[in-house]
Order: structure tokens, then C-alpha cells, then sequence
């Protein structure tokens, strides 16, 4: 069987739009493209745990039943809401003089579609997205490392690394901005972690969390002044630790190929 004829999962020719048996007479008024756009309007605004195929049907004005006819499940309207989301690498340009500058333009191009859209972070992870908005993210990393001597699954070692890491530290920022904003709300003080460490480390059993914390000056809190500014240095020191990891990997494989 060729690639061509191999069958797709429902949710992979929905997302790639492939599914079959569209039905004849005029255009419905209804369709996946509203579908999709209203629920990614309500996660915006009120996060992931507001979407609910009966919500967007109210927020159309239409049955929840009628969604059904486009949309079989919420996994698939949350895969489609990712794959939106995400489109914006369809006509992204990544940008640099080198592998390093690319690879650092495509991290933090990731960094910003997390952060206009936080509750993509809080998506389930029991599938890769294999959505065209995911192979362009992959396709734009493969370029940014086309001209290095990194094998082809170096390459896709190297890119995973960057968008799990790049993942992990919105889903970091997103869940402490949401604690930040409960424990506001409910007149509790919100504490930076740094100073905390210094309140709680007693330097004869933590002697090393201890000295960390005397050597920091006053961090913000979360939502403070400066925090932000704080979380981008914090994330651009961890982006090139991985940097640094791959520029090792290239010098080996520089190595590798010498004669």
C-alpha cells in the first residue's frame, strides 16, 4: 500500500481536510472553520476548561447536536483548535546569520504564540500534533538547521528538545500568572519563589539554597513590576543551555565527518 492510499484516522483527514462524503446542495451555515474560531475565542478569553462542544454550540446559536455533524468529539475540536492556533508558522520567516540565531528566532517565535494563546499549554500530550500547523513548525526548525551536519534525526532530536523546553516554561508562566490571580482575588499575598527560598532555607540543612537566596537582590512577584522582563532572561539563559548543547552536538558531527 502507498503512502497515497494508506487510510486516515477521522481526525487526521479533518485536520488536513481529507474527510470524505461532503454532502451536496448550498453551503451550511454551520461549518468547522466557525466551529473551530469560537472556541478558540473562548479559550482566550477564559481558558481551556470553558470549552465544552455545548458551550461553543450556545455561543453560535446553534444545537450541540449540530456540532456533532462537523465535529465528532472534543479531542478532535481541541486537536483543530491547536492546529489553528498554531497556523501562524505557515508563513513565518525565520530569521538569522547562522544555525544559532534561527534556532533562536524559531524558539521564541513559539514563546509568543504560547503567550497569546496561554491554554494551548494546557492541552493533552498523548499524541504528537500531526496537523498541518505542526509539520510547518517542524519544516521551519529543519530549515533553520539545514545547513549544520547534523543527521536528519539529530535534527528532529535537536527541534524537540527546543519546543519541550520552550512548552514547558509557558506552561510554567501560565499556571503561576492563574495561582497569582486566585490568590489576589482572595486578598493573599503572592510571594516570589527566590524570596521564599530565603524565608524557608535554613542555611545549616539547605547551605546552598541558602547562600542562592542571599546572593539574589529583591525579585518581583509574580504580576510585579519587572517580572516579566525577569521571565524573559530567565527563559533566554535556558534556551541557550540548549543552544550550547546543540552547537556540542555539531562540533562532534563536525568531528565525525573530518577526514
Amino acid at each position: 500500500m502507498t503512502d497515497s492510499e494508506t487510510p486516515l484516522p477521522d481526525e487526521l483527514a479533518l485536520l488536513w481536510g481529507r474527510r470524505s462524503g461532503a454532502r451536496r446542495g448550498p453551503r451550511p451555515e454551520l461549518d468547522v472553520h466557525a466551529i473551530v474560531a469560537a472556541a478558540v475565542e473562548i479559550a482566550d478569553a477564559e481558558g481551556i476548561d470553558a470549552v465544552s462542544m455545548a458551550r461553543v454550540a450556545k455561543q453560535l446559536g446553534f444545537s450541540t447536536m449540530a456540532l456533532y455533524r462537523h465535529v465528532a468529539n472534543k479531542d478532535q475540536l481541541l486537536a483543530l483548535m491547536w492546529n489553528e492556533s498554531a497556523s501562524t508558522a505557515h508563513g513565518v520567516e525565520i530569521t538569522g546569520d547562522g544555525w544559532r540565531d534561527r534556532m533562536r528566532s524559531w524558539a521564541v517565535l513559539q514563546q509568543d504564540m504560547l503567550t497569546e494563546h496561554p491554554w494551548l499549554t494546557q492541552l493533552p500530550m498523548s499524541n504528537p500534533p500531526m496537523g498541518p500547523s505542526a509539520f510547518a513548525w517542524i519544516e521551519r526548525g529543519l530549515d533553520a538547521l539545514a545547513d549544520t551536519p547534523l543527521r536528519d534525526e539529530e535534527k528532529l532530536q535537536a527541534i524537540g528538545a527546543i519546543s519541550a523546553y520552550t512548552l514547558a516554561e509557558g506552561r510554567m508562566a501560565s499556571e503561576e500568572a492563574a495561582a497569582a490571580a486566585r490568590r489576589r482575588a482572595e486578598g493573599k499575598p503572592v510571594v516570589a519563589f527566590e524570596t521564599m527560598i530565603g524565608v524557608l532555607a535554613d542555611p545549616a540543612v539547605y547551605p546552598n539554597l541558602a547562600r542562592l537566596a542571599a546572593s539574589m537582590p529583591s525579585v518581583p512577584a509574580v504580576g510585579e513590576p519587572g517580572y516579566e522582563a525577569m521571565g524573559q532572561a530567565s527563559f533566554e539563559l535556558g534556551l541557550d543551555l540548549l543552544l550550547d548543547g546543540i552547537a556540542a552536538l555539531i562540533a562532534r558531527a563536525e568531528e565525525r565527518a573530518s577526514p
